[in-house]
């Protein structure tokens, strides 16, 4: 189980342009090391989630970025450890603005492939992500990592996957039956329990700390049902 970070921002990190939070691309010392992050000023319920999910994410083995927490001055920022990728939008050009179907339907054909889709939308239900759109896959071409977790654990309504969601749009019935069948599949696999680690770890950090209990019982009550409600939930 990776830990939170904890951290100073340097001077000249910059907007990187893409998504609505504001995010830069900078370096943090963590320990004395520079390291490539990429942060976001956010309220301490949505950080408390972004480092709670992250940690999750690692202990169910869904490829999630590093974690810490970096001040800028007094401020405290979310950072995201840089891994050099971009989202799928960017990864074939889409603008998110206006996106035509010719240039998703090859974003979906290519997404289907990824033998961890299942997983990270088993993942997802679990902690009702109301944002996994596919602006928030990063990928290299051939890893991918879940980023931007702030707007899940109730923080937010949950309607819906908005990924699948796109995916049921173009893709048969076939592809997305799979899909869902790895995705429950997937869930059973997840040990009861699995949430404490992300809890303890969040609960060390006193800025995060006040939202680790709840986070964790939310996660504990929908494990026993989370495959069975899958389908219903994308």
């Amino acid at each position: 189980m990776s830990r939170i970070l904890v951290g100073v921002l340097q001077p000249g990190a910059r907007l990187l342009g893409a998504g609505i939070n504001g995010a830069r691309r900078g370096v943090a010392m963590f320990d004395g090391q520079p390291t490539g992050v990429v942060v976001k000023n956010c309220p301490p319920q949505e950080l408390a989630a972004e480092c709670f999910c992250a940690l999750l994410a690692d202990a169910l083995c869904v490829n999630s970025p590093p974690v810490g927490i970096v001040f800028e001055g007094k401020t405290p920022l979310f950072a995201s450890i840089d891994v050099q990728a971009p989202n799928l939008m960017q990864q074939f050009c889409i603008n998110p603005d206006a996106p035509n179907s010719a240039e998703l339907q090859v974003l979906v054909d290519e997404l289907v492939q990824w033998v961890g889709l299942g997983r990270l939308i088993a993942l997802d239900v679990l902690v009702r992500n109301s944002d996994r759109n596919p602006g928030n896959l990063l990928t290299d071409g051939q890893d991918y990592w879940a980023i931007d977790h702030g707007r899940t654990l109730d923080l937010y309504p949950y309607q819906c996957h908005k990924t699948y969601r796109v995916i049921s749009q173009f893709s048969n019935e076939l592809v997305c039956a799979n899909i869902e069948s790895s995705a429950i599949s997937n869930a059973l696999t997840f040990p009861a329990g699995c949430e404490l680690p992300a809890s303890h770890e969040v609960d060390r950090h006193t800025l995060v700390a006040a939202y680790a209990q709840g986070f964790a019982q939310a996660v504990a009550s929908r494990l026993p049902s989370l495959a069975s409600s899958i389908k219903g939930l994308l």
